[in-house]
């Protein structure tokens, strides 16, 4: 819940390469909205009531109704998402962070 902002000229000096892309996003479906309780002082943007700290029940859209297995996520999100809302997630527990070593092994690349 805590905001940070970076600017330009820091941003194009230390370039990065995000380890996801939107062609790994998954489909999930939201099973229930649980409230959390969280200090909102710590947060410009939360005290704004730009944001609203949930939990998440959630389940892959692909083995919604065939596996009962379920994940609880908690996200900012909570004054946009409804149960029963399809959302849009990375699957950690599927995806292989090969980028990452690969990144950490090239000196090179390093030196952005």
């Amino acid at each position: 819940m805590r905001t940070h902002e970076i600017d330009t000229q820091n941003y194009w000096k230390y370039m990065f390469k995000a380890l996801c892309t939107r062609d790994r996003l998954t489909r999930f479906v939201v099973l229930n909205v649980e409230e959390l309780d969280y200090d909102v002082n710590t947060s410009r943007a939360a005290a704004r009531n730009k944001f609203r700290m949930v939990q998440l029940e959630i389940a892959r859209e692909s083995e919604f109704g065939v596996m009962d297995r379920t994940f609880f996520v908690k996200t900012h999100l909570g004054n946009v998402i409804n149960f029963n809302d399809t959302i849009l997630g990375y699957d950690l527990a599927e995806i292989t962070c090969q980028e990452l070593e690969d990144y950490e092994l090239d000196p090179k690349k390093n030196k952005t």
